[in-house]
């Protein structure tokens, strides 16, 4: 049976035998990957033992119309894949008898010339002031420039500006220096460097790239009122190898307004889910009104940062960008660690943490040794893997096996009182993190400070010194969208503490547990604040304000 499409005849059993191509060539290209540890993160499962942790998947029956436009784009998948063969056979000197031309200095070249796209029906334009479009108009306008932006680890959504610079949120990128992008007509960028972060309003700025693509334009104004039809663009997270974007429709819930940092959030109940996060938030003009950033609530309602209050911030993060070898990094110096540390602190005050990268279906092996009661635990960039504490002394050991290629945090805390020492040893090179927060003196100079604070991993805790006079009366609050937080002082000389209860006296947003702490101290001396995210969450920040009472 056929179905005539313009003026070519397209059967079934031709759809059928290139997507029977199409998925050969995938597992072909993913047995490469897992043999030469290249591009692993594409692999859904994975490699385990340098091979696919998953079978190869088989092509689904085709149910839909045959015509000359599905053809197309199956030869020109069929095309991109046979590409990237070649280009790996000649990397890593394999079957290179099958290479067209054979190997050089330039890539090899495709076997075959791609199959002429036909002409796409003409986008929509953006409107006059004040003309709406219809959803599918503005889905046509926009997402040709929306991003599907992945590390090793995560998913999620960017949105593409001016000057060739992609929009994220920070949690779709953290901890990572550079992300992989992938636009809807199959586009890819690899490496993209992160230029610029703000923890607070969960912003990244990746770039700048050459496409041609049209950038979005943000709308200059916040005072949209309750009601108003929205739209988000983005990716749900479903992995594909060309993924679509998405749209969902709503209407605006509320204005919210988080006076401790200047930003206006969005909230609405267009339909979120995980990787649509950096997704662009939109009216019926087809203008970015919010970037999408967190939901909250058994609801589900989504929560986007003004795009008018975005602008500021990444013009900001933009200009104010340095190549990584001009500034001092938050995470440690690239190196390649030990397998042997000596871990040292004092409980309550010091939780060593380490990092390492490693490949999904490694198995690895940690162990400390002392005489007080210590807790492995570790997380890679979405969860948390293991908490092992099973003895009060010895040895605490865990084997466990890495869920997803990439980056890993290990902490290590112990729960006796005082001093602790352990010896570390593990099967993985580990290095030393640094959090460069912690220790800095807070009201060296005037009577009110503000701290901008970011958990890096889980349950990490950031510490501050401060010196205090007998009777001196400090209060100290934070403020966070999602951290549920504690205060803690301590005496650094005594080790008497102080800790804030368990309360939220609303401030900011309320949607989170805020702490606050009115602390007046015993005897002059010296003093650490601690503040603590009791979820055990990662990558949200907070904002901690401390401030001398005069009485």
């Amino acid at each position: 049976m056929t179905n005539t499409a313009g003026a070519q005849s397209v059967s079934w059993e031709e759809v059928a035998r290139r997507d029977q191509l199409i998925a050969e060539q995938e597992a072909l290209l993913n047995i490469y990957r897992c043999r030469f540890d290249i591009d692993t993160h594409l692999l859904p499962g994975g490699c385990v033992d340098g091979a696919p942790g998953l079978p190869a998947i088989e092509p689904q029956p085709f149910t839909g119309t045959p015509t000359a436009e599905e053809l197309t784009r199956r030869d020109w998948l069929v095309n991109a894949q046979e590409a990237l063969l070649n280009d790996y056979r000649c990397r890593f000197n394999i079957d290179t008898l099958v290479v067209p031309g054979g190997c050089g200095h330039q890539a090899p070249e495709p076997t075959t010339t791609p199959t002429p796209t036909p002409t796409p029906s003409p986008r929509p334009t953006p409107t006059a002031q004040g003309e709406e479009l219809s959803p599918a108009e503005v889905y046509a306008l926009v997402s040709p420039s929306i991003a599907l932006v992945e590390t090793s680890s995560k998913l999620g959504s960017g949105i593409l500006i001016e000057g060739g610079y992609i929009v994220t949120n920070n949690h779709v990128v953290w901890p990572y220096d550079e992300a992989w992008l992938v636009f809807p007509d199959g586009t890819e960028f690899e490496g993209v460097p992160v230029i610029g972060r703000d923890f607070i309003a969960d912003l990244a700025v990746l770039g700048p790239i050459d496409v041609p693509y049209r950038p979005l334009t943000f709308s200059d104004r916040d005072d949209l009122p309750p009601g108003s039809d929205l739209l988000l663009v983005g990716y749900p997270s479903e992995p594909e190898l060309f993924p679509q974007p998405a749209i969902t429709r709503g209407i605006l819930s509320r204005l919210r307004e988080w006076t401790t940092y200047n930003l206006t959030l969005l909230q609405s109940d267009a339909a979120i889910a995980g990787g649509q996060s950096g997704g662009a938030l939109l009216n019926l003009r087809g203008e970015v009104v919010g970037i999408s950033t967190w939901r909250f609530s058994e609801v589900g309602f989504a929560l986007a940062t003004s795009a008018a209050d975005d602008a500021v911030i990444i013009e900001r993060l933009i200009n104010s960008y340095r190549p990584p070898e001009d500034k001092t990094e938050r995470r440690a110096p690239r190196k390649f660690g030990d397998f042997e540390h000596q871990v040292t602190g004092v409980q309550g005050i010091d939780s060593p943490a380490f990092t390492f990268n490693a490949a999904a279906g490694t198995k690895v092996t940690i162990a400390i040794k002392g005489t007080s009661d210590g807790v492995i635990i570790v997380s890679d960039a979405v969860k948390t893997l293991v908490t092992q504490d099973k003895t009060e002394t010895g040895v605490e050991r865990t084997t466990f096996e890495v869920l997803r290629s990439g980056n890993h945090f290990v902490r290590i805390k112990s729960e006796s009182d005082g001093e602790f020492d352990f010896e570390l040893t593990s099967s993985i090179r580990l290095r030393p993190y640094r959090d460069e927060a912690d220790g800095s003196t807070l009201l060296d100079q005037g009577d009110v400070e503000v701290f901008y604070g970011f958990f890096d991993h889980p349950y990490d805790t950031d510490w501050f010194k401060i010196s205090l006079e007998e009777d001196e009366v400090i209060e100290i609050s934070t403020d966070s969208i999602l951290a549920d937080t504690t205060i803690t002082v301590r005496n650094r000389d005594t080790g008497e503490s102080e800790k804030s209860e368990d309360i939220d006296p609303h401030t900011g947003l309320g949607f989170s547990t805020n702490a606050h702490l009115r602390f007046v101290a015993p005897e002059a001396g010296r003093y650490a604040i601690y503040i603590d995210e009791s979820s055990g969450t990662q990558d949200i920040s907070y904002i901690l304000t401390v401030e001398r009472v005069q009485e």
